[in-house]
């Protein structure tokens, strides 16, 4: 296995005879190997050498393996930590595990093959670590830079900062609130995707709905119901570098160079989220949602049960969503022309057992019984209230997330927007509890 260059091992053991032990046994290891028999000394060491992973001994005069390995979460908390000590004492062990955060426990006389693959591991799994690091800060640098050059968009985009800057607003109130931060920035991007197209307003937001609620209706576990709804919200990410004319035109309608350049979109999008683990699920979703189980689909050519399940509810979705709005077929369907359109095409285009639980799932979308939340109008909002569902704009832009508590703020730019939009907007909140009667 390779190493880094920088990659570094100190080993603390206060037995001259174990250091040199250890330090014969990695002579021919890839990597930079400093001992030294004092704690304290290998402290001050590791300020400066900053190693990859750290071997220490548990009873030593002075500091305490679990003191030491304490000491090192603070000042070198990515290094790797080996606890190696020939006491069977259990309560050192479990004060070097909580106070220390060891990662590996191993006791003398060791093997000398088995230390070098540990330490190969321990090696490679921080490099990991600080490569997912590095990957977390580019893409908070992309968003950044996004941020900056749609501020530098044409007067379109300029006729709608003040959607943005609601936006922003709610990535501050995301922030604040840990639990919900990953989903809500999520929906950022989704919204940020429809900026690019007046008529895409909305799209994502019905699209990934309609899945959550065809997955729910399958029965489906809840982690896979999430990783559709926020496939939904994501499905089109893939299409940022395409003209606004051919994102709202027909496939059919389109010229075989920009068809080709359509149908790469799953690819792109798949592309887009390699660099999160978290959502390789959500990845492989995305790509694969143009799929048909007949095998005609693209980009891949899947067949049947080579689809993921959750790329199958997301084409039933989009589909539906993108009938209404012509962009499938040369016109708009009607309802009942888009009913009959997917179930003719199931077993062909779409699994039939996605097909066969969309009524269900539609009508619990729109009927969704809320016994514990009432509808306001924008003119009766109040701070304090506590929103039971993501609320949006006319336009379809999220302006805060289900669970936010409305603020004075949120109150002020709701009461700017024009007088109509106010008194047409449906706050979801929830319902005060009611004082018990004695």
């Amino acid at each position: 296995m390779e190493h880094s260059a920088e990659s570094s091992v100190l080993v603390i053991d206060d037995e001259a005879n174990v250091v040199s032990a250890i330090r014969r046994a990695l002579r021919s290891e890839p990597y930079r190997v400093e001992c030294t028999t004092d704690p304290v000394e290998g402290l001050e060491i590791a300020k400066t050498l900053n190693p990859t992973v750290v071997i220490c001994d548990m009873r030593m005069p002075g500091l305490t393996g679990s003191e030491v390995f304490a000491a090192l979460s603070r000042s070198n908390p990515r290094c790797g930590r080996i606890l190696l000590t020939g006491y069977a004492d259990i309560n050192s062990t479990i004060a070097a595990i909580n106070q220390g955060h060891i990662d590996l426990y191993m006791t003398k006389p060791w093997n000398d093959d088995e230390l070098k693959l540990k330490l190969q591991q321990h090696i490679r799994l921080v490099s990991l670590k600080n490569e997912r690091e590095q990957l977390a800060a580019q893409l908070a640098s992309k968003v950044k830079e996004l941020s900056r050059l749609n501020n530098e968009l044409d007067q379109r985009v300029e006729s709608r900062t003040q959607e943005l800057r609601q936006t922003n607003l709610f990535l501050e109130q995301a922030f604040s609130e840990l639990n919900q931060q990953f989903l809500n920035a999520i929906k950022v991007f989704s919204n940020m995707l429809e900026l690019s197209s007046p008529q895409m307003a909305g799209h994502h937001y019905r699209v990934a709905e309609l899945a959550r609620f065809i997955a729910i209706q399958m029965a489906l576990s809840e982690v896979e119901i999430r990783d559709i709804h926020i496939a939904g919200l994501l499905h089109d990410i893939g299409k940022l570098d395409l003209a606004e004319r051919d994102l709202n035109t027909s496939l059919a309608s389109l010229s075989a160079t920009t068809r080709m350049a359509l149908m790469k979109h799953p690819i792109k999008g798949q592309a887009a989220l390699l660099a999160l683990p978290e959502l390789s699920n959500v990845a492989s979703i995305i790509r694969q949602h143009h799929e048909r189980v007949d095998g005609l689909g693209y980009p891949d050519g899947l067949t049947g049960q080579e689809i993921l399940r959750g790329a199958k509810v997301l084409a039933v979705a989009e589909d539906w969503d993108e009938l209404q709005l012509g962009w499938l077929t040369e016109q708009k369907l009607g309802l009942e022309q888009c009913f009959e359109y997917i179930n003719q095409a199931a077993g062909k285009r779409y699994d039939p057992a996605v097909v066969a639980v969309l009524p269900k799932a539609l009508e619990k979308m729109e009927s969704s019984p809320k016994q514990d939340e009432e509808i306001v109008s924008g003119l009766k909002l109040v701070p304090g209230m506590i929103l039971s569902r993501d609320l949006y704009n006319h336009d379809g832009i999220l302006l805060s997330a289900k669970g936010a508590q409305v603020s004075t703020k949120l109150i002020q730019f709701v009461r700017g927007l024009p007088i109509d939009h106010v008194q047409g907007l449906k706050v979801y909140c929830q319902k005060k509890p009611q004082p018990m009667k004695v």
